[in-house]
C-alpha cells in the first residue's frame, strides 16, 4: 500500500544495511533534491519523510533508498491530492512531538499553520536536546515554534492586518499546564527544565 509517504521504521537506521554504489548515491541526491522542493511548497504531507532523508545524504544505503522508494510511490499514488488554501483572519498552530524516534534518542517536532484552511506553513524538524519524557518533548517543542509564531504575528500586524490571538493547539494536557503556569505547575519530576521553556508562558501571560 501506498497511502502513506512512510512507514513506522522511517527513523530506523539498519547498521548492516549496504551502502548505496556511486551511480545510485547520485540518483538518491537528485530524487531527494526534488522532493525537497516539491515539501516545501504544495506537498507537506511528505515533509517528515524527507526531512530524515537528508539527514541521510552523505552517506545513503539501501533502506534509505528503498525509503526514498517509498515515498516517490506515494507521490505517484496520489499526486491528485493538491494544496488547497482559503484565507481568514484567525491564525491557528498545531504543534506535536515524536518522542526518541531517531537514533541518538532525540525527538521530532512538527508543526503546522493554517490561516483558515489548507497548511500556510509546515515544519518538520529533528530537536537539538535530549528530553527525559513525552512531556519534555511536547515543551520543547513548543519553545521552537515560538520564533514562529511571533515572527508570523509580526508579519500579519506589518501589513496592516488585525490578529486577536494566536492560538496553539497541543494534546499533551501536562504539557499545556507547564506552558500556561510555568513553574507554579512545575514539580519534582520537572524541576530540571531550563527555564527559557516557558518563553511560551511569559508571552502568553502578555495577552
Amino acid at each position: 500500500m501506498y497511502n502513506i509517504p512512510s512507514a513506522g521504521h522511517l527513523f530506523n537506521i539498519n547498521p548492516d544495511a549496504t551502502k548505496l554504489l556511486k551511480d545510485k548515491v547520485q540518483l538518491f541526491h537528485h530524487l531527494l533534491a526534488k522532493l525537497l522542493y516539491l515539501c516545501r511548497h504544495t506537498r507537506q504531507d511528505i515533509q517528515t519523510a524527507v526531512t530524515f532523508l537528508c539527514t541521510r545524504v552523505k552517506e545513503p544505503d539501501e533502506d534509505d533508498y528503498k525509503k526514498l522508494v517509498k515515498v516517490m510511490q506515494y507521490i505517484r499514488n496520489m499526486k491528485n491530492l493538491t494544496l488547497t488554501i482559503e484565507p481568514s483572519a484567525d491564525p491557528k498552530w498545531w504543534v506535536d512531538s515524536s518522542y526518541v524516534v531517531h537514533s541518538d534518542m532525540r525527538s521530532n517536532t512538527g508543526m503546522v499553520m493554517s490561516l483558515g484552511k489548507g497548511a500556510m506553513y509546515s515544519a518538520s524538524t529533528k530537536q537539538k536536546l535530549n528530553t527525559k519524557s513525552s512531556m519534555e518533548a511536547e515543551l520543547l517543542a513548543i519553545d521552537n515554534a515560538m520564533a514562529q509564531v511571533l515572527w508570523t504575528r509580526c508579519f500579519l500586524v506589518a501589513q496592516g492586518e488585525y490578529v486577536p490571538t494566536m492560538t496553539i493547539y497541543q494534546d499533551n494536557k501536562s504539557t499545556i499546564l507547564l506552558a500556561e503556569n510555568g513553574k507554579q505547575s512545575s514539580s519534582w519530576r520537572t524541576r530540571h527544565l531550563n527555564i527559557h521553556y516557558f518563553f511560551v508562558t511569559n508571552k502568553d501571560q502578555k495577552r
